[in-house]
């Protein structure tokens, strides 16, 4: 019985990590089931399963490895400053997910500075903001599959756009309910009346 019940427990995290959209997420999930299913197999003799398993724990900690290496790697990110025909297109591709957290930011980017967020090749995020030295932030979004590279980092560091656009203060207004845990993460101080302010100097960035 308990024999039996490893075996389901394996099967049941291998379904649900393929279901999951960050790519970290997945990789943890399905190598704890692949770790499962190899004791599994492993005492019931099914060799052929086991090695199988095996080697998908192996490679899953492999891209583990790699991912946490660039969520601290700044080269892996850069940025460029978006023309409005490709602000539109990737707010159209992502726009749903997008007004989760920044919504009517398609009204909005007329008026706005913004750049695209790169990893590798991949267009994973964009950012936006109205202003100079003191600016409003309209959007700092990133695609689910890449949230857990944590590219805000680079976003607020001195390679990022804000710091290219001479942005020294960054505020945002009653933002959405799962933008706030993101933006005291990367340094914003909740003021009065809803304002989240983030300071962005030479010597503390």
């Amino acid at each position: 019985m308990i024999l039996e019940l490893i075996g389901w427990v394996g099967s049941a995290l291998l379904v649900f990590s393929v279901l999951q959209a960050k790519f970290l997420r997945f990789r943890i999930l399905n190598s704890v089931a692949s770790a499962v299913l190899v004791v599994y197999n492993g005492i019931l003799g099914v060799w052929p399963m086991a090695a199988v398993n095996l080697a998908l724990l192996v490679i899953n900690l492999v891209f583990i490895a790699r991912l946490l290496t660039s969520k601290q790697q700044a080269k892996a990110f850069t940025w460029a400053e978006a023309d409005p025909a490709l602000q539109a297109w990737f707010v159209a591709r992502h726009g749903a997910d997008i007004a989760r957290f920044h919504p009517g930011l398609a009204g909005e980017l007329p008026t706005a500075r913004a750049a695209l967020v790169f990893h590798d090749d991949s267009a994973i995020g964009i950012v936006a903001v109205r202003g100079d030295g003191t600016a409003q932030l309209l959007a700092d979004y990133v695609i689910p599959a890449y949230r857990d590279y944590a590219p805000g980092a680079f976003v607020y560091s001195p390679a990022g756009p804000l710091a290219h656009w001479g942005v020294t203060e960054i505020t945002t207004t009653n933002p959405a309910r799962g933008l706030v845990k993101y933006l005291r993460q990367m340094g914003y101080v909740a003021g009065p009346g809803a304002v989240f302010t983030r300071t962005l100097v030479p010597e503390a960035i």
